[in-house]
Formats: C-alpha cells, structure tokens, sequence
C-alpha cells in the first residue's frame, strides 16, 4: 500500500529530524511536531482500518511524498549551502500549508472512522513538539532551570486548596515551554494530579480549537463527543467541566497570547477546592496576571555565562567533556549568545555539525549572530507581530542606539516626543511624558525591553535590548523602511529617501562632511550621531535637511553652536556640546528639548556627564542662556550639563512658558514673582548657588507642579540665610550643601506630604544629632544621608512609617543605627559602606533581630564603593532576573 510506505517513511523523518532540529526554528519544530502526529494518526488509521482507507490512498500518499519532501529538500539545502546562506520564510510557509492539508484530511478521516476513543489526535503528546525550543541535556534534565523547576513544583503542590493560575512570563527563546514541560512530566506531578491537560495555545487561537483540545487531551472524543457535539461550544464547554468536576487536576495553557482565550475558558474549569492549579505562559506580562491579579508571576532569567557553557557542552559533547583547547572559545561563543537558551540550543547544532577543531570554532565565535538570527528571528518576531500600532515605531526607534547601550529612559521618551510618537488623548489629564512612560512600560511587559535600573519611585530609568532582540529591531526598522542604521564610517550608497538615521560606531569616529555624500535624503527627522569624537565646525549639509526634527552630535571640539542648526526650523531636540549658546537660538521655534554638555565631559569617557561634579566647577564662569530663551514657547526640556546663569524675564508681556517641565542646572537664580509666573509647571528643578546673597528660596513654595527639586549649594550658601519653603508636591528631593540644621529637615521636609526620597549629602545638614518625630515623612521610601559630622539619630518607626531603603555614605561618625528602623514593617534594605564597621555590624544586628521574629524580607548590602547605588530596590541588571534579596546572606559589594 503505497500510502502506508509514505506514510510509515514521513513518521521516521519527522523523528529521525533530531539531528538536525536545531537548524529549525521554534515554528517549523511545532509544525513538524503536528506533521508527525498526523502521519501517526493516519497510519494507525490505515492499519485498522485498511478496507475504509481506499478513497484516501492516493491523497495520503502525495501529501506524506509532499511533506517529506518538504523537510528533506530543506535539510539538503542546509547541508549544502550552511544556515547562513539559508532563509527559512519559504519553508515554514510550505510546512504551514502541507500542515493545514494534513488537517483537513484528518478530519474527513475521523467522519469516516467508527465512534471510538482509542485513536484520537493526542494534543497533549503533540504539544511536546513545542518544548523543543528549550535546552534539555542528554539525561533530561533542563540546565539552569533547577531553581525553577523547585519554584514551579512548589507553587503546584502548595497547601491552598483553591485553583490557583501559575502564570511563567519570558521572552520569545527562553525557555518558557520548557520549564513548564519539565514541570509537566515531573513524577511528583504526575502523582499529585488526578487528571493533566496540556494546550498549546499558540497565535493561531479559536474558542473551538482550545476546547476540542481539551475535549482531545481527555481522551473524550469519539464515545462520549460526538461528531455534531464537536462543532457545539457549548456542548464542548460542559463535557470539559463535568470531566473535570471533582478532580484535582493540572492543566497547562501554553503560549497564550490574548486575554480572550482565559475569557473563552475559564468557565470550563471548577473550583472544587481540591488544589487544582492551571500553568500558564505567556510572553505578556499583563496577560499573565489577568487571570489573578494577586498571583504573582514567574519571571524567566537569562542563563549566565556558566550555564550558557554548561548547557553548550551537553548539545555538542555527549559525554559533556569538552577539549581543553576548544574552552576558551567554547565559552565565547556561549557567552555571544546572550543567556538566551534558544540561542544556545541552535549555535550548539551549527557546532555538531563542524569540525571540532580550534580554526573552526574561531569562525563560528565571528558569526554566532548570522547563524542563530534567522532561526530567531521567527520566534521574536511574534513579540512584534502582537504590539499595537501605537507601540511599533517607539520600539523600532530603540535600534538607532549603540549594541549594549544603557539607553536613559527620560532621552529615550523625549525622542520619542520630538519625533511625534506620541499623540495627546483629549482631555487625558497625563502629560505627553507620562503616557509614553506608559508606553515603555508595555514593551518591558511584553518582553522586548530589558529595564536595567529603576529609580527610588520604581520608574525606569535605564533599560536596554537584548542582542538579538536588538538585531530583529533593526532588521524590521529596515524592512519598513522606518529608520537607517550606519554602522560603518563610509555611508553606502542607496541611503535615500530616509526618515531617520543613526551613525554608530562601537569606536569613536571623526565626521566628515564625505559622511553625508552619499546620503539622498531630503525627508530626513532624525539625525543622531553616537560616539562621535570630532564635528565640522560648519555642518553646511545641514542646509538639505530643512525638515530635521531631531539633532544629536556631542563631540569634543564642539566650542559653539554651528549657525545652520539654526536654520532648522522643524528642529525639536537638539543636543550637542558647546559653551556658548547665542541668542539665535530662539530662530529654533519649535523646540521642545535643550541638551548641552560641556566639552570638558567629553573625553575621555564619553557620555560621561552624570559623573559631573557641580563642585568641581569654575565659579568664576559665565555661562548664561540668552534672554531670548523667554521667547520659545515649546521648550519641555532645557538639559544643562554645567551651571548657566538664567536671566530674568524681560518685563514685556512675553507668554509664560507652560509646556516648560525640566529646566536644570541654573545657577545664582534669585527668585521672583515674574520668574515664577514664566515657568508654572516646571516638574524637575535643579538649582546651584555659590553666593551666599538671598535667594528668596522661600517663593519655591508656588511651583505647585514642582515633583523633583535637587539644590547644590556652596562657596557662602547657607539655608539659614533663606528661609527655605518647598512645595507640598515635592515627590524627590536632593540636597548638597547649605547646612540646613537637623531640627529644619524634620520640621519643614518631614512635613512633605508626598516626598517618597530624600537625599542628603556633603554638608547639607549641621548638627550632631537628628531627632524625628511622629507624623513626619509619612511617605518618605528612600532615604540616603552622606553627613559626615552626623553622630546620633534618634528615630522610632512611626516616624519614618513607609521607608522602605535606607543608605547611610560617608557617615564615620555614627556608630548604630536606630533599633525603630529595622521595626518599619515596609524596610527592604540597608545600605552601608564598608568602611563604618560599627554601623555594618549594627545593620546586621538588626537583621539577625528582624530574623528572629519571622521577618526574613530585610536585604542588607555592604558597599566598597562610594558611589551611591540609587536604584539599591529596583536594580535589574542585563541579561539577568530582577534578583531577589536573599534572606540568608549579607551583600558584599
């Protein structure tokens, strides 16, 4: 029987692909997986049923030759041409096809078979194609994934009796399916469950599809579903409930993608208190606690560089043992891969497939992108398949920054801004910067921005791409012919008819004007320049791009401004390096964002600015911003890197700049009725004062949309001298300097109402001894203090009741800190140098204190550095977890 030949062969090729499964991607591995279990399906169906399958022989058999000729052709193809040569688009869209025929065709079989339940489609057995995409060593067990695992199995075999939904969140590759596949096929699991139920929900969702799933998994199809039952959703929805109904059972959603799918479901599921649990994954943050909200998610990390290389060593090396002289570049390569376990998984059967000589494994380590991309390309590319519209060009304008780069999330929202992302819902009371915050908040939920710092409030306030994440977005910037990415210090020759555009350079480059020869682009926003070391003093091309929106270009012999930048009219963000900004700059009427460096911060550390110590500035400089910048309506931002003196408004009726929310640093301002009726909503303020003249520090008071206000006094400035009033508004709040006296700090800013962090540091406070009282600082969350004269403090935990981080820098002088500080219920950490042993050894006193009551969520952290880590609660580092404090230890750092 010819169709039982194909039939038969096409089940062993879709077995025997394991040698070469990781040249497939995520979704060509599903696909085969489906292929497969179709063929066995039919064959089964053929072997009991020969005298039925006559009018299918010839369809059977030329639709296995045509799937197996499918995979083998692509095979070939690999071998013979190598991955990098290979695209994969046309062989999943005929894997999709064949995949939909075997569809089709199995289910006129299942008309024709006789009502049984034995032969069934098992989606339970074919969903394991799916956890392919994990890393799993030669004895079965997932590499780094052990901590997991026990996270996992714990949450399932809690003592709540209630069903519960453990939701596992992670980027395309991560390893989602895999943890929950192990899990899965645990024994304990397999013990604790009466029933388990696995549904690879996938992109591709219908209401129908999930519940004839379901129906399938519980072997129910045939006997107790009939046919016209199966086309019945309501019908579907009662056989799985009272299937379910009184027992304890597991069932695992995976790869969902809309909320609609739990809408469509969950009614099919009981809540018998049995401790029945669902296992859910997801790529979608949000998605994942809609279930329950109050069902904390299980966040995938990224391997590090140890698990990479152990995981690396068991794809390749069947006994694991790895050549000496293959180690070293071994663990490059492993480490190229990003902690990314997909990666990992494919890179390792490229190297199978080589010989395992040095020479070979150097030119693998050269193009371990360009091997695994296509594969992944895939897999992330449904991650930006399921963005809104609204969110695609935001995440797309993150390929013009540097590979690894720390991008700062308040640039990042102001590009956004200044290129018109963002549109103003009418009468939505955010400003345009809180709902794109809004917007990078969703791309982290959904797992293509890695967020590598928070600020004390839990903003973002740097985040990154991973790779190979970064590596799609450019790929699709450029397939949508949304933006350019220059790589190289010679412009190729078809840049033309660009939107934006990004020269990068992992080395500092000199520019010339032979950079912009070959570009044909009078349509131009966006022009940034990144690690740019040297820029023509006269940018005459500057003049083609007359509808330039946004301008960077920081280098080191930037003295002034060039006068064709202010000839861009369109122009709303423009940074660059100078000392003199002239008057001309108010031509620019448009612009929203001012950034200036001094060039100074240049070199040798570029981009070095917020290491800046305004100390170390001369006060005998006279920078000063034109009386002209009254005259720019626009302005959100003005960014100045070293102090400027602001002058006074002129007394004509000029309107008040509104839309201003940043204005930092100014230098000497005296305050006054006219000054604060021209910038109203100011939000950030950042002032320094080396004169010790009245200020008239008390009118701060009327700034009342003021959230942030950091003063830097010295040289004479004292705050007793002015009489200082803050803003009830003030969220954050930084003071350098002006010895304002202990008795001060907790009358007038422990009285904020809304100050969530506070930050003290030189001499901004005087006196031995601080003394808190109650009803003081009643939403004060971060508090950091670099007072070196500072010996006692006296405090109970009313006083401070909602800290929740405490730095102590700099202070020699105290020797304990508050036993009441350790009391505060919401306390995640101490922080203290390591150079005060008195205070390190009463930090961890009051640990080991805390310990003893049961209170095991106090971190304690022992710095050896005396940079202030200002995101000690939020920090997530790249490639890596959010961690955890561990109860058990103390932090060295």
């Amino acid at each position: 029987m010819a169709a039982y030949a194909a039939l038969a062969s096409l089940v062993q090729t879709t077995v025997n692909r394991n040698h070469s499964k990781s040249h497939f991607s995520t979704y060509a591995k599903e696909k085969i997986g489906s292929i497969h279990e179709y063929a066995v399906f039919l064959l089964t169906f053929l072997e009991y049923y020969p005298e039925r399958a006559s009018r299918w022989e010839g369809k059977l058999r030329d639709l296995a030759h045509e799937a197996e000729d499918i995979i083998e052709e692509f095979t070939w193809r690999l071998s013979f041409y190598g991955r990098v040569k290979i695209s994969s688009f046309k062989f999943e869209e005929e894997l999709r096809n064949v995949t939909e025929k075997f569809g089709l065709i199995a289910g006129d079989v299942m008309d024709e078979r006789p009502a049984y339940s034995s032969l069934s489609l098992s989606s339970s057995s074919s969903s394991s194609s799916a956890s392919s995409r994990v890393a799993v060593t030669g004895n079965g067990v997932a590499i780094g994934l052990k901590e997991d695992v026990m996270a996992i199995k714990d949450r399932l075999c809690g003592l709540s009796s209630k069903l519960e939904v453990v939701p596992i969140v992670g980027m395309g590759g991560i390893g989602k399916t895999t943890l929950a596949r192990t899990v899965y096929d645990d024994s304990v699991i397999m013990y604790r469950f009466d029933i388990r139920v696995w549904l690879t929900i996938s992109q591709d969702y219908s209401e129908q599809k999930v519940l004839l799933g379901l129906v399938d998994s519980m072997k129910l199809i045939g006997e107790h579903v009939s046919t016209i039952e199966m086309n019945d959703i309501s019908t579907l929805k009662e056989k799985v409930y009272k299937n379910l109904k009184g027992r304890r059972y597991l069932a695992v959603m995976d790869d969902v993608w809309s909320t609609k799918v739990w809408d469509d479901v969950r009614i099919v599921f009981p809540d018998d208190g049995n401790g029945s649990r669902i296992m859910l994954t997801t790529r979608v943050a949000d998605l994942a606690v809609y279930p329950d909200s109050s069902s904390a998610s299980h966040e995938m990390r990224f391997m590090n560089d140890s698990q990479s290389w152990d995981l690396l060593k068991g794809k390749v090396f069947e006994d694991r043992n790895c050549p000496p002289e293959l180690e070293d570049v071994g663990k490059r390569i492993a480490r190229s891969c990003g902690g990314l376990p997909l990666a990992v998984v494919l890179v390792a059967g490229f190297l199978s497939g080589v010989d395992k000589i040095p020479s070979s494994w150097e030119e693998i380590s050269k193009n371990v992108n360009p091997i695994v991309g296509p594969e992944l390309e895939g897999i992330l590319s449904l991650s930006y398949t399921y963005l809104s519209h609204h969110l695609r060009p935001c995440f797309l304008f993150m390929a013009m920054f540097l590979e690894d780069e720390n991008i700062s999330a308040s640039k990042l929202i102001r590009l956004w801004l200044a290129s018109g992302f963002l549109k103003h819902q009418n009468g939505c009371s955010k400003s345009l910067e809180e709902e794109a915050e809004e917007y990078l908040e969703d791309l982290v939920k959904r797992n293509l921005v890695i967020v590598t710092s928070r600020k004390s409030d839990g903003k973002i306030k740097c985040c990154s791409l991973h790779d190979m994440v970064r590596d799609l977005c450019i790929k699709k910037a450029h397939d949508e012919r949304f933006l350019c990415v220059l790589s190289d210090s010679v412009v190729r020759q078809d840049v033309t008819n660009e939107r934006h555009i990004s020269f990068i350079n992992e080395q500092h480059f000199t520019f010339g004007q032979s950079h912009m020869n070959n570009i044909w682009a009078p349509t131009i926003r966006t022009i940034l320049y990144l690690n740019l070391l040297n820029f023509p003093y006269a940018p005459s091309f500057l003049r083609c791009y007359k509808l330039l929106r946004i301008f960077e270009a920081m280098s080191e012999n930037s003295i002034s401004i060039p006068s064709e930048v202010f000839e861009l009219f369109h122009l709303r963000y423009l940074a660059l390096t100078c000392s003199f900004i002239p008057s001309a700059i108010c031509n620019l009427m448009n612009l929203q964002t001012l950034t200036i460096l001094p060039t100074s911060l240049i070199a040798p550390t570029f981009y070095s600015w917020k290491r800046y110590w305004l100390s170390d500035c001369d006060p005998s400089s006279h920078l000063s911003l034109p009386l002209e910048i009254w005259r720019m309506p626009q302005l959100r931002h003005i960014l100045l890197c070293q102090p400027y003196t602001l002058p006074h408004p002129p007394n004509d009726s000029n309107p008040p700049l509104e839309n201003l929310h940043t204005l930092s640093y100014i230098k000497n301002l005296v305050w006054n009725e006219n000054i604060l009726k021209m910038i109203p909503n100011v939000k950030r303020l950042g002032l320094v004062y080396m004169t010790s003249t009245e200020s008239h520090l008390n009118l701060l008071k009327h700034l009342d949309q003021l959230e942030k206000l950091k003063v830097h006094g010295y040289r004479g400035f004292s705050w007793q001298r002015q009489n200082p009033n803050f803003p009830s508004t003030l969220k954050k709040l930084t003071l350098v300097g002006g010895k304002l006296p202990w008795e001060d700090i907790t009358r007038i800013i422990g009285s904020l109402p809304n100050l969530q962090m506070l930050k003290l540091r030189g001499h901004a406070c005087w006196g031995e001894t601080w003394e808190t009282v109650d009803g003081g600082f009643p939403n004060l969350e971060y508090l950091l203090i670099e007072i070196f004269k500072l010996q006692h403090w006296i405090t109970e935990r009313s006083h401070l009741p909602r800290l929740k981080c405490l730095v102590l820098h700099s202070c020699p002088m105290l020797r304990e800190i508050p036993e009441g500080i350790g009391q505060i219920s919401t306390l995640e950490l101490i922080e203290v140098d390591h150079h005060n042993i008195s205070l390190v050894e009463s930090a961890k006193q009051i640990k080991e204190d805390q310990e003893s009551y049961g209170n095991y969520g106090l971190h304690v952290c022992v710095t050896h550095s005396h940079e202030i880590r200002r995101n000690s609660l939020h920090t997530s580092r790249k490639r890596a977890r959010p961690s955890q404090y561990d109860a058990g230890s103390v932090e060295e750092r």
